[in-house]
C-alpha cells in the first residue's frame, strides 16, 4: 500500500484528537494494578537491557503447565456496544487475558477482579478522563513485569509492550508473557523495529516458555516479514487459527500469538461487533522434554 494513501486518512483524522484537547500523553508510562501487591508495584521498570527486573520471587500456585487458555483482544476502547458482554463471555474462563487499546474504567476493573483478577495496565495515553493502553491479567499474580513504549512517528501518541513473568504450578520456570500494540501510523518500519527491539533481549534470555501476542499492526508486506523474522529468530512460531477470523487490513492479518516452549491444543479466533478486531483464543500446555 502506498504511503501516502495511509497518510491521507491519517491527517484527517487523528489530528482531530489533538484540537479537541481531549489526549495527554504521561511522560512515563503509567502502571495501574489490581489486587497485586505494593512489593511488585516497586519492581515496575522500563523494559531493556536490565533483566534485574525478572528475577524469581517466592510463589505459592501459579498457572497450570499442562493446560491454560489466553485470550488476546484489541478491544478498541470499549467504545462498541456489547463489548463488555463479549468480554465476560470469552474472557470468563481464560486464565490470561490480554487487552490492546484497553480503558480503564470501572465496569471493566470489575469484570476483570471477577475472573483474571491480577491485572496491570500501561497506559499510553488518556482519552476523556480514561486511560488507554494495554492490560494484563491473569489467575495468578506476576512474578515480575516491564514496559517498553514508543511513539508513533507522526503523531507522537505512543504504542506499549508489557512483558510480565508468570509462575507455572509446580515448576521452576516461569511463563513470559508479552502484550503488545506495535505503532501504526509510520512510513517505513524504523519505530517498528525500535519497539520490538526493547522487548527482543528478555525474550530471548527468558528461561522458560514465551508468549508474544496482540496487535501487531501488519497491513503492509514490510511489517509482516520484519515481525515474522523478528519471531523467527527468536525461536518463536506463529499460531494457526481453525476457524481464522482475524481482521484484515489491507488484506494483512493484523492481530497474532507466537509461542516458544509451549504446544497449541486448541486455537480460534471469534466473530464479534462490539470492537474492530476480533478476539484471538488459543489452549496451551508447557512442552514436553
Amino acid at each position: 500500500m502506498p504511503a501516502t494513501t495511509l497518510l491521507a486518512a491519517l491527517v484527517v483524522v487523528v489530528p482531530l484528537l489533538y484540537v479537541s484537547g481531549c489526549v495527554a500523553v504521561p511522560e512515563q508510562p503509567v502502571v495501574a494494578s489490581g489486587r497485586l501487591d505494593k512489593e511488585l508495584a516497586r519492581q515496575s521498570a522500563a523494559c531493556g537491557s536490565d533483566l534485574e527486573i525478572l528475577q524469581q520471587r517466592q510463589e505459592t500456585g501459579g498457572i497450570d503447565p499442562s493446560s491454560f487458555t489466553v485470550l488476546s483482544w484489541n478491544s478498541h476502547r470499549g467504545g462498541h456496544q456489547d463489548w463488555n458482554r463479549d468480554l465476560v463471555d470469552l474472557g470468563g474462563e481464560a486464565d490470561i487475558v490480554l487487552l490492546q487499546e484497553a480503558a480503564l474504567e470501572p465496569a471493566l476493573a470489575t469484570q476483570l477482579d471477577i475472573a483474571a483478577n491480577q491485572w496491570l495496565m500501561a497506559t499510553a495515553f488518556q482519552l476523556d478522563d480514561r486511560e488507554i493502553g494495554v492490560m494484563s491479567a491473569a489467575r495468578v499474580a506476576p512474578r515480575s513485569y516491564c514496559v517498553a513504549r514508543e511513539p508513533e512517528p507522526l503523531f507522537k501518541i505512543p504504542k506499549i509492550g508489557l512483558a510480565a513473568a508468570y509462575p507455572l504450578a509446580g515448576q521452576e520456570i516461569s511463563l513470559l508473557v508479552v502484550n503488545i500494540h506495535i505503532v501504526n501510523y509510520t512510513i517505513n518500519v524504523d519505530a517498528v523495529q525500535r519497539q520490538i527491539g526493547a522487548l527482543e533481549q528478555i525474550v530471548r534470555t527468558h528461561q522458560g516458555p514465551v508468549i508474544v501476542a496482540g496487535d501487531f499492526n501488519t497491513w503492509n508486506n514490510e511489517r509482516e516479514e520484519l515481525v515474522t523474522k523478528k519471531m523467527a529468530a527468536l525461536g518463536m512460531t506463529s499460531v494457526l487459527f481453525e476457524p481464522d477470523h482475524r481482521v484484515s487490513f489491507f488484506n494483512h492479518k493484523v492481530d497474532g500469538v507466537f509461542y516458544r516452549g509451549l504446544e497449541v491444543t486448541k486455537s480460534l479466533s471469534h466473530q464479534v461487533n462490539s470492537s474492530d478486531h476480533n478476539p484471538l483464543e488459543v489452549h496451551f500446555k508447557l512442552q514436553e522434554g
